[in-house]
């Protein structure tokens, strides 16, 4: 079987949209796959931002379609083909060794975001149990690798077990996202002054760019640009950082970016200006390299986020999630 198409001197999303793209021609990713960015960077053991960044890409090319509800499916949405939630672990992927040299195999941190994503996903709605056997399934993992994955979840304060040993995630409460507010304005403004001196102005004058060009608009931004505009502030002005220990305390903190995803994709985008305007002076602070000014003008977003993610809490728990994985049981 012929290599997907790869490069050493392409940019890492470059490599990953010509491995996508070149799979989905060979009809290894099927037309009606649905294709959700947790899921596609945990088969392709990369992380997520080139992942986030290659399906935008394939978008724009046609070979993908976005979903009005979340990610994306293989081929013309409006062609009448139903998305399909297939396992990618179960599909056979011509992958390139630059992606990784530890894919097919299985460990806890391959499949550890993604189960996180999807109990992260869920707990807004109510409270779950988790079945380890049927973790094991979904990913095709052994036991003890649903173990490690549910011991690190347990330690970050995740999931509990119950007086019978049952795994219970949820129900994510109003304490909870306080709780993790506090953490939050504590470390992430501090991570990106730390991450500031690695930042590309590229990547700065583009985010800054995009923030201008939707504040200017006069129609509405779709859940996937307010996402995108997130995302790049949250997570992709963190990749730089060398303590990854950091990075991952941040994420893990960052529960009100579920919040607002959920939230928007539930209910539907509000008028999203103030948030746009707090990216906006975070930015221009670190475009002039002004790494205090930048904490300062975070930690006012991250407050005011707060405020907004925990009203919006409120109203999502009224709602049942629409996507539940299988390994998780509703149980109130």
């Amino acid at each position: 079987m012929a290599r997907a198409p790869t490069g050493g001197s392409k940019p890492y999303y470059q490599i990953v949209r010509e491995v996508l793209s070149a799979n989905v021609a060979a009809g290894n990713l099927p037309v009606g796959t649905r294709l959700l960015t947790t899921a596609v960077a945990d088969r392709l053991g990369v992380s997520r931002p080139p992942v986030k960044r290659a399906l935008e890409l394939l978008e724009a090319d046609g070979v993908i379609t976005a979903l009005s509800s979340q990610g994306y499916v293989v081929g013309d949405a409006a062609a009448g083909t139903s998305p399909e939630r297939t396992n990618l672990h179960r599909l056979e992927l011509d992958l390139p060794l630059e992606l990784g040299d530890n894919l097919g195999q299985a460990s806890w941190e391959r499949i550890f975001e993604a189960v996180e994503a999807e109990i992260l996903n869920c707990i807004p709605f109510g409270t779950f149990q988790i079945s380890e056997s049927l973790i094991g399934e979904h990913f095709d993992v052994s036991r003890t690798v649903v173990r490690d994955v549910l011991s690190r979840l347990d330690a970050r304060g995740l999931i509990v077990k119950d007086r019978s040993s049952h795994w219970i995630a949820g129900p994510l409460s109003a304490r909870m996202l306080d709780d993790a507010h506090e953490i939050r304005r504590l470390i992430e403004p501090g991570a990106l002054a730390s991450a500031m001196p690695m930042l590309s102005a590229g990547f700065l004058r583009d985010s800054r760019a995009a923030v201008t060009e939707a504040l200017e608009r006069s129609t509405a931004l779709s859940v996937g640009e307010v996402d995108a505009m997130e995302q790049a502030l949250h997570v992709e002005a963190l990749e730089p950082l060398r303590n990854r220990r950091l990075a991952g305390a941040v994420r893990l903190q960052q529960v009100s970016l579920v919040i607002n995803r959920l939230f928007a994709t539930y209910i539907g985008l509000h008028d999203e200006s103030d948030m746009l305007r707090e990216h906006a002076l975070i930015l221009d602070h670190m475009l002039l390299g002004d790494a205090e000014g930048a904490t300062v003008a975070m930690r006012h977003h991250l407050d005011a986020d707060h405020a907004r993610s925990r009203a919006r809490l409120k109203v999502l728990s009224v709602f049942d999630a629409a996507e539940i994985a299988p390994y998780l049981v509703r149980i109130h």
